[in-house]
C-alpha cells in the first residue's frame, strides 16, 4: 500500500535556523500537527520536533526560558522517522520496531529525491495501519477463496468421468465406503449393457458416446438413485436407499430408462441392461465385498438374457453352497494351501527388474475355476483369518527371496494394523529369515487407517524406522490420499491403472496422472504406475520419467515355487 495524497497534510517545514517562537507559531497555526517537521536548506528533513514535547517544554517556566534561547537546533530530535512517498507502507512500518513513537508523533514524507513532502499525523499513521492489515486479510481471504476453489475443481476433475461427467469409479467407491461407515440399509447396483459392443461396431465411437452420455444422463437425473458413476466401458452403478421391494421396484424403473430409445444423428438405438444388486449389511459387510456381491448377480443374470437380478449366495458365490465354501476357505488356511505369487516391477530408469509384488494365489482350490483374489480375500477377512493367512505368504515370500539387491513388496490388511504386536511380530519374522529390512516393502491403501488411525501411524512409524520402505497404494482411488502423503513417512506411490487410460481414448495420457508424476517429482517420492499393458503406456510413462512400472507388459505373476531365482543383472525387454 503506498499513501494517497488525501493520507497526509502538508505543513511548511521550519529550517534549523528558525526561532523557539517559530515552532510555537507552527502548532498555533496548524493544530493538526503532531510534530513540526526541521529541514535542511535544500528541504530535506534532519529533525522534528514533537508537539508533545514541546508542550512539556512551555508548561515549564524556566524550561521556557532557558530553551528559547536555543532555537529549534537546540530543541529538536534529529532522529525523524522519514518515508518516501512511492515506498511501500506496509514494509516501512514492518521495518520500525517503536511503533509508540510512530503512532505518538506521526511521520515525515518525502518525494523520491528526499526533499519534504508533507507530513502524516498520529491519527493518520493508525487509520494507514489499519489499512494495510484490512488490506492484508483482504489478499488473505483472496488467495484462501482462490485455492479452495482450485481444490474443488480438482477434486470434481479427479472424481468425474470425463465423456459422461458422472461420477467415476474411484468417487463411487468412496461414497459406498462412507454409506458402509454410516451403517444404514443400502443397496449397490451394478449396470452391463447389452448389445452395446455390437452398436459400437455398427454405429462407431461417436454414436456409442452419445448412448453412454444420455444414460449417465438419465441415471443422474432419476429419482432415487444416489452416485450415479460410470464404473468404465459400458458399465455403470448407482446406490438404491433402503432395501426389498421399493428398492427394486426402484431397479425396475432405472432399468426401464436405460432401456428407452436414444435419438440419435442416426435415428433411434437403443441398448439392453443387466442389473445385479447387493444389499448392505445383509449380503456384505465392506464397499468391496459389497460391489463384488453385486458383480456376481449381474453376471448371472446377463447370462440368462439380461434383467435384474439380487445377489444369492449360494448361486454367485461358487458351484457349491456358502456354508460349504467358507469351509474349504478354513482348511485352506490352516493347511497353508494358498501360495505367494510375484509379478515382476520394472525400473524404467535401469531398465531392469527392481523388485516383486506378493500376490496371493489359490491353485489347488477344488474348484474347475481357480477362485481370484477378489474372490476368496472377502471370505479370509470376513471369517477373521486375516493374520494366519498374512504370516503364512510373508514366511513363504522370504524364504523365496533369493540373495541381492530386489525387493518384495506385500499389501497390509486394515485389520492388522490396528494391533501394537503387529510391528514386533513382522520384524521378528524378517530376522528369522536374515532378510534386511530394506528390502521389504509394505503397501497400504488410505483405508487401511480409517479403522484407527492413530495407532496404524504408531504400528507403521516403528517398521519404517527400523528400514522397511512405506508405498501408497492404490493412488488416484481415494479422497484423502495428498493428506496422508504428509502425515506418514511415505517413499513411494503406486498410482492406480485406472489413472493410464487407453490410446484410443485420446492419444495422451490423462491429465491427473502427468500431474501425479509431477507431484512425486517435486515431493522427491519414487513413482511406481500399475497395470501397464501396452508398449504405447510404457514409452508415454518413461517420456513423463515414471521411475517404476509393473503389469502384464513386464510380466504376470508367477507362483514362487515355480520361478527360478531372478537375474537382476539382465534387462528387461
Amino acid at each position: 500500500m503506498r499513501f494517497r495524497s488525501t493520507s497526509w497534510m502538508h505543513f511548511s517545514p521550519l529550517y534549523v535556523s528558525d526561532s523557539f517562537d517559530a515552532v510555537s507559531a507552527f502548532f498555533v497555526n496548524n493544530p493538526e500537527a503532531t510534530l513540526c517537521p526541521i529541514v535542511d536548506r535544500t528541504g530535506k528533513p534532519v529533525g522534528f520536533v514533537s508537539l508533545q514535547a514541546f508542550q512539556r517544554l512551555i508548561s515549564n517556566p524556566f524550561g521556557y526560558a532557558l530553551n528559547q534561547k536555543k532555537g529549534v537546533a537546540g530543541i529538536m530530535d534529529r532522529n525523524p522517522l522519514v518515508m518516501a512517498l512511492s515506498e511501500d507502507a506496509a514494509t516501512v512500518f514492518g521495518s520500525i520496531r517503536d511503533k509508540s513513537e510512530l503512532l505518538t508523533n506521526g511521520l515525515i514524507l518525502v518525494h523520491e529525491d528526499g526533499v519534504y513532502a508533507g507530513c502524516l499525523n498520529a491519527l493518520g499513521v493508525f487509520h494507514a495501519l489499519t489499512e494495510i492489515h484490512a488490506s492484508m486479510l483482504t489478499d488473505l481471504q483472496a488467495e484462501i477463496e482462490e485455492r479452495e476453489r482450485a481444490e474443488r475443481k480438482i477434486r470434481q476433475l479427479a472424481d468425474t468421468d470425463p465423456l459422461t461427467q458422472i461420477l467415476n469409479r474411484r468417487a463411487f467407491v468412496r461414497e459406498v465406503q462412507s454409506l458402509v461407515e454410516q451403517g444404514a440399509p443400502f443397496m449397490c447396483a451394478l449396470v452391463d449393457l447389452d448389445r452395446f459392443k455390437t452398436l459400437n461396431d455398427r454405429y462407431g465411437h461417436a454414436i456409442g458416446d452419445r448412448v453412454l452420455k444420455v444414460l449417465a444422463s438419465r441415471l443422474s437425473e432419476m429419482e432415487g438413485c444416489q452416485f450415479a458413476c460410470r464404473l468404465g466401458g459400458d458399465e455403470f452403478a448407482f446406490v438404491l436407499g433402503g432395501a426389498g421391494a421399493p428398492a427394486l421396484d426402484m431397479a425396475a424403473h432405472a432399468q426401464s430408462a436405460l432401456l428407452s430409445p436414444i435419438e440419435t444423428e442416426l435415428g433411434l438405438v437403443s441398448v439392453g441392461a443387466s442389473i445385479g444388486l447387493a444389499a448392505f449389511p445383509n449380503d456384505a459387510a465392506d464397499e468391496a465385498s459389497l460391489m463384488y456381491a453385486a458383480d456376481k448377480a449381474m453376471i448371472r443374470i446377463k447370462s440368462e438374457g439380461g434383467g435384474i437380478a439380487a445377489f444369492d449366495r449360494r448361486q454367485d458365490m461358487s458351484d457349491m453352497g456358502a456354508e460349504e465354501f467358507d469351509k474349504t476357505i478354513i482348511g485352506a488356511v490352516k493347511d497353508n494351501r494358498f501360495q505367494p505369487a510375484v509379478q515382476p516391477i520394472l525400473d524404467l530408469r535401469t531398465h531392469m527388474i527392481a523388485g516383486y509384488e506378493v500376490l496371493a494365489r489359490w491353485p489347488d482350490s477344488g474348484f474347475s475355476r481357480q477362485p481370484s483374489p477378489k474372490q476368496f480375500m472377502p471370505a479370509v477377512e470376513r471369517l477373521g483369518l486375516i493374520d494366519s493367512f498374512f504370516w503364512s505368504m510373508l514366511n513363504q515370500a522370504l524364504r523365496w527371496l533369493p540373495d541381492g539387491t530386489s525387493f518384495l513388496s506385500f499389501n497390509v490388511s486394515p485389520s492388522q494394523l490396528t494391533s501394537h504386536e503387529f510391528a514386533d511380530n513382522f520384524l521378528n519374522a524378517l530376522r528369522r529369515h536374515g532378510i534386511p529390512p530394506e528390502r521389504i516393502e509394505l503397501e497400504i491403501t488410505e483405508n487401511v487407517l480409517f479403522r484407527n488411525i492413530d495407532t496404524s501411524k504408531q504400528v507403521l512409524g516403528k517398521i519404517v524406522g527400523a528400514g522397511v520402505s512405506l508405498a501408497l497404494d492404490d493412488f488416484g482411488t481415494g479422497y484423502s490420499s495428498l493428506s496422508l502423503l504428509e502425515e506418514l513417512p511415505f517413499n513411494k506411490v503406486k498410482l492406480d491403472k485406472s489413472l493410464l487410460g487407453k490410446k484410443s481414448d485420446s492419444g495422451v495420457l490423462p491429465k491427473v496422472l502427468t500431474g501425479s508424476l509431477k507431484m512425486c517429482r517435486e515431493m522427491n517420492l519414487i513413482s511406481c504406475a500399475e497395470g501397464v499393458e501396452t508398449s504405447w503406456q510404457l514409452e508415454q510413462l518413461a517420456a513423463r520419467n515414471c521411475d517404476l512400472i509393473q503389469g502384464y507388459l513386464i510380466g504376470r505373476a508367477v507362483l514362487c515355487k515355480e520361478m527360478t531365482a531372478p537375474d537382476l543383472n539382465v534387462r528387461a525387454g
